[in-house]
């Protein structure tokens, strides 16, 4: 099926759900809600059903949807999509298309994480709608904790302007507005930039059906990422990830289910949670030889969920390495782009044996889990158990009326960002502590 029949064929699958149709009833839409598991519609709560239909609309709105499938993984669901800013703002109209993708061991896990990927990416593109005000760099930064504006400095060290837009942040400790750097939290036009942020603009920004289930999960990417680079950069060991417990037990059912008895790959997990106190898994995986070495990263509330969403992470890395392949042999190096040199670079020279790093040196320790509850109540919960070890944190509501999903930018400048070109005292101090972990890596990148 070509792009405009698909994402064609996505709005009448919005309409579909949303309501009879007057042609009646059409058994092909019906069919691929059900393999989504959008049907029976009554099987879900109103307020789930819309947040389906706004999926749907947004897949539209993408410039293709597909599915793929994976040699490694062949149990498990992957959707990409090729996405665009022009569909959001005329004025990204020449910005280069990119990407998302989305895997689960269900298509609706895959297609919802997928789409959910690309609305939250084409979200952070600035709008007419974004509210900015000018102010000095300094005025703004007084309205941080201290640690806070220390990180902050930094990074706008970089700017050009001693006046710079800001937008309106709320601290999720207090709930009051305070200003946050335009610059540090939307994808602008060079002409309206006062800096090139100097880390990834998607680590800490997530769609989900309610805004605190985005911040949420926004704040967890945050975790996980400090907690990476801790360990990947910063040399600091993981730990076991202990058989006790239904984390194990689980990672072994759904290796199994993912993997349908292939064996090219072998696979293990590592618990590098910090002082955060708040689970952090890396799921890994290689050949034989121990080259391929793919992982992937995962904060949760709990162990077992961790332990889940690292290992979907990891086997999109796998899949990855398959596409850069293709790709390779198809056009050369020259085919591919800054991202798919470090997937050849990561899996290529990276020797899963000999890297120390990727080994467990101490045993397991117990971590203070997050009860199952309402996203609205863990997220309170983390936000509690950040600001008493010192990370203030900070949210920027990105929904947009195009979408109608809701999307937040959660920021805790204390904690390290990965990747980033400004290292954080957490970071410095890892390292001195450790030697840092280029001794292990040779400073190939993780991500």
């Amino acid at each position: 099926m070509d792009a405009s029949n698909a994402t064609s064929q996505f709005e009448r699958l919005a309409a579909y759900l949303a309501g009879p149709s007057s042609y009646g009833r059409d058994r092909d839409l019906e069919t691929i809600l059900e393999k989504l598991e959008y049907l029976p519609p009554g099987a879900a709560e109103p307020r789930q059903t819309r947040n389906r239909i706004a999926l749907l609309q947004a897949a539209a709105r993408f410039s293709d949807v597909f599915q793929l499938a994976s040699r490694d993984a062949p149990g498990v669901s992957f959707f990409g999509a090729d996405i665009s800013a022009a569909g959001v703002d005329s004025t990204f109209a020449h910005q280069a298309r990119s990407s998302a993708s989305g895997a689960g061991l269900s298509l609706r896990q895959a297609f919802e994480s997928c789409v959910g990927e690309g609305v939250e990416y084409l979200s952070q593109f600035e709008t007419a709608l974004d509210r900015l005000r000018g102010g000095a760099i300094e005025d703004g930064l007084a309205a941080f904790d201290p640690a806070s504006r220390a990180v902050l400095a930094e990074f706008m060290r970089l700017s050009a302007h001693g006046v710079v837009d800001w937008i309106d942040a709320t601290q999720l400790s207090s709930g009051r507005s305070v200003p946050f750097p335009a610059d540090l939290c939307l994808r602008r036009t060079p002409e309206r930039s006062a800096l090139a942020p100097p880390f990834s603009l998607s680590s800490g920004c997530a769609a989900g059906p309610s805004f605190e289930a985005a911040a949420l999960h926004g704040m967890l990417e945050l975790i996980e990422r400090d907690a990476a680079s801790l360990w990947w950069r910063g040399g600091i060991r993981g730990r076991l990830v202990v058989l006790e417990g239904q984390a194990v037990a689980a990672a072994a059912a759904l290796v199994a289910q993912a993997r349908r008895g292939v064996t090219t790959r072998m696979t293990w997990l590592l618990d590098i949670t910090t002082d955060m106190d708040v689970p952090c898994i890396v799921a890994m995986s290689c050949r034989a030889d121990g080259r391929g070495f793919a992982c992937g990263l995962a904060a949760r509330p709990s162990v077992e969920h961790a332990v889940g969403s690292a290992l979907m992470e990891m086997c999109q890395m796998e899949l990855a390495y398959a596409v850069v392949e293709q790709k390779r042999q198809e056009g050369g190096d020259a085919a591919l782009n800054e991202y798919d040199h470090r997937h050849v670079a990561r899996s290529t020279l990276i020797d899963a044996a000999s890297c120390e790093l990727l080994h467990p040196v101490a045993p397991g320790r117990s971590v203070s889990e997050l009860g199952p509850d309402t996203p609205a109540r863990q997220l309170d919960a983390l936000v509690g158990r950040l600001s008493a070890r010192g990370i203030e944190t900070f949210a920027i509501d990105l929904t947009r009326p195009i979408f109608g999903i809701s999307v937040v930018r959660v920021a805790a400048p204390a904690l390290q960002m990965e990747p980033s070109e400004v290292a954080s005292e957490r970071l410095l101090s890892a390292r001195r502590r450790t030697g840092g972990g280029d001794a292990y890596t040779r400073g190939i990148s993780l991500l």
